[in-house]
């Protein structure tokens, strides 16, 4: 993930930077009262109870607890200790602060002593607001951690060590989905967090367009000839202008979760080596996998300059494109825009069809005051309760296998496609330096590549190897 999104998942949604100062309270009544915004932008959602409300301890470093280790005896029962105040921080645009409220409601209902503040803010904000609460000593006591970035966290030294809670509860890790739970996972065999949700890249088209021009829709015999051919169809100008106002393709070239990162699989390459300190994609089948789509732009004309899109936003979901590679967690935009699209799993490549898997994870904070409450929120929201619920929003895909293997697979249309597409997803890279490495690797990319034909896929790579490599080996 690049310096500007790390997922992928939230880029598309337009968030003010301004915080939303709205404190609900979680006894099911609704807002208790809202604030004027702060500079971190944030939103807060209270879950509290007449009980806890009036003792609750403060969150991060001054939470009631007194040291970040199991207590003695296991919580099978629930949370045992006294009432306390936790912060669970989370990227998201305002409307999470409504689907948050939900899932804390029902965890303080089971589990009262614990009162539960989450803070909402844009993806910038969050990180920023992160890092200065880490710094300061006051980070949240629970916070979601990107699968990319972990690594760099986590040989921080600011992440808790879940195994010993792990091993204390007898909780079992097998009830997840492994993608997600291998990339919170150390290689000494620590687990610094539990996957919260997972996001796969899967292949949107607009039936309405697919049936004013007579093409029948994607499926799972697509290759990438087949997708370009389709998209020559569906690339139409209307007006007779010279320029097209119905683009046959589209998807966001800013990062490599959108698509880039499944053709440079699907053709043979990666983004490192096998020992991990040097990087891969100057290889020729890399450097094929990015020029496919630098093609898809200029030499088959299917796909508009990311330059006509930068300010307007998503082209598929204004109706200006009729397919559109891109992450499960566009399902509630698209849905919102009142498009009428179907899902199908990418187009097959020469070496054959990858997607990549993001997982979003739930860590806590070394400087917790209140481990043992933080630890059983964590696994509430791993649990089959708050997994159905997610499932719901339809904007992620649960990590809770009785969820996974489910009812999620028909929770909505397309839902299967995305479940599916696990099979041959591929994790997305997870590396100490991720941010530094895929800034300067994604701003060769934006600058000679996909928004001008400066350079071909295998220049640009070629002569941009060595910086990376540097920056693998310091990492």
């Amino acid at each position: 993930m690049n310096g500007r999104s790390s997922s992928g998942r939230l880029r598309t949604l337009s968030v003010a930077a301004a915080i939303l100062g709205l404190v609900v309270a979680a006894c099911g009544s609704g807002p208790a009262a809202s604030s004027a915004a702060s500079s971190a932008a944030a939103s807060t959602v209270a879950a509290s109870s007449s009980t806890a409300a009036g003792s609750a301890g403060a969150s991060g470093g001054a939470s009631a607890s007194t040291a970040a280790s199991p207590a003695a005896s296991p919580s099978a029962a629930g949370y045992q200790g006294p009432p306390v105040t936790i912060e669970y921080a989370i990227w998201g645009d305002p409307q999470e602060i409504t689907n948050q409220k939900k899932i804390v409601d029902a965890f303080h209902a089971k589990n009262p002593a614990i009162t539960v503040n989450v803070t909402v803010a844009d993806w910038d904000a969050y990180w920023d607001k992160l890092q200065t609460g880490l710094a300061g000593g006051a980070a949240p006591d629970v916070f979601a951690m990107d699968g990319p970035l972990f690594p760099d966290y986590q040989t921080r030294d600011v992440l808790l060590d879940l195994r010993p809670y792990i091993e204390r509860d007898g909780y079992d890790l097998s009830q997840l989905a492994e993608q997600g739970v291998k990339d919170f996972t150390t290689p000494d065999g620590g687990q610094y967090g539990l996957p919260r949700d997972l996001n796969v890249i899967a292949l949107y088209y607009n039936k309405k367009m697919f049936d004013a021009a007579g093409v029948a829709y994607p499926d799972d015999t697509w290759d990438w000839q087949k997708l370009v051919d389709t998209a020559k169809k569906l690339t139409k100008d209307t007006n007779k202008d010279g320029k097209p106002d119905q683009w046959g393709f589209y998807t966001e070239t800013t990062d490599m979760e959108n698509f880039w990162l499944s053709l440079v699989w699907e053709n043979g390459g990666d983004v490192l080596g096998t020992d991990g300190k040097t990087t891969a994609l100057g290889s020729p089948e890399a450097a094929g996998g990015i020029q496919f789509l630098q093609d898809l732009i200029y030499k088959d004309k299917v796909m508009a300059d990311p330059a006509i899109f930068a300010e307007t936003g998503d082209a598929f979901e204004q109706g200006k494109a009729a397919m559109e590679a891109n992450g499960s967690w566009l399902v509630p935009t698209h849905t919102a825009a009142g498009i009428d699209f179907g899902v199908a799993p990418l187009p097959k490549g020469p070496t054959g069809r990858f997607t990549s898997v993001n997982p979003t994870g739930a860590v806590i904070a070394k400087s917790t005051k209140a481990p043992d409450a933080a630890w059983e929120f964590v696994k509430y929201l791993t649990g089959p309760d708050a997994q159905q619920q997610l499932m719901q929003l339809h904007q992620a895909l649960p990590v809770a296998k009785t969820v996974l293997d489910g009812p999620f697979a028909t929770a909505y249309p397309g839902a299967d496609v995305f479940a599916s597409a696990l099979q041959y997803a591929r994790l997305k890279p997870s590396f100490k330096g991720y941010n530094e490495f895929t800034t300067v690797l994604q701003g060769e990319l934006d600058e000679n590549v996909f928004n001008a034909p400066k350079k071909t896929a295998k220049e640009a790579l070629g002569e941009i190897a060595p910086q990376l490599d540097a920056l693998l080996a310091a990492g």
